[in-house]
């Protein structure tokens, strides 16, 4: 498959992590407002649905490509966590979270131009945090890095002090699943000489 790729977004740690799987490729802002999704949707479909749209607005503009669009939030207790709206939001999260397991959820989608075929797909992986001191908690919200981060926190940064544990992909919670996507790409391909 000659297609050129392009990653659905600016985000850097989602371009470090693409470039793990050794393509060629392009990034794209995605330009979608992330609040208009159907926050009714249950958790899986939610973010399946935001990587549908974030594909799905830089492929239209594409004319013979492959789309990777992403999405990451945190289900704690039924409620989910997006990217913080400001450093008070970004404390709220972090102590709903601290001292307990939450879920990290990331939706993927390829999208294939000029045909428009796709595959979706879903990642979870559980984080256990550790009990850390509040002031501790605001000191690292002060420091700027839980902004942009679903759950306010970059596991890949300073944040990892404050995780115990993972159960699943790393990957995942850095915010693109590479062992989902590679997956899911082998899957396009198969299907498309099938």
């Amino acid at each position: 498959m000659n297609k050129r790729f392009i990653l659905a977004s600016s985000s850097p740690q989602r371009i470090e992590l693409f470039k793990l799987l050794g393509f060629l490729f392009d990034f794209v802002p995605h330009g979608i407002d992330e609040n208009v999704c159907n926050r009714n949707l249950p958790p899986s479909e939610f973010v399946q649905a935001l990587a549908s749209l974030k594909a799905g607005n830089v492929a239209k503009e594409m004319k013979d490509a492959i789309v990777i669009g992403a999405d990451t939030i945190i289900l704690h207790d039924n409620n989910v966590y997006g990217k913080p709206k400001d450093t008070n939001d970004a404390k709220r999260m972090l102590s709903f979270l601290n001292n307990s397991v939450h879920e990290v959820l990331s939706g993927v989608c390829i999208k294939e131009m000029p045909s428009g075929r796709q595959l979706v797909g879903v990642a979870r992986t559980k984080v256990k945090m550790k009990n850390t001191p509040v002031d501790e908690l605001e000191r690292y919200v002060r420091s700027g890095e839980p902004m942009g981060k679903a759950g306010a926190y970059a596991i890949q940064g300073r944040g990892q002090k404050f995780i115990d544990e993972i159960d699943g992909s790393y990957s995942n919670v850095v915010g693109l699943p590479l062992e989902l996507l590679q997956k899911m790409l082998t899957e396009f391909v198969k299907n498309e000489y099938s």
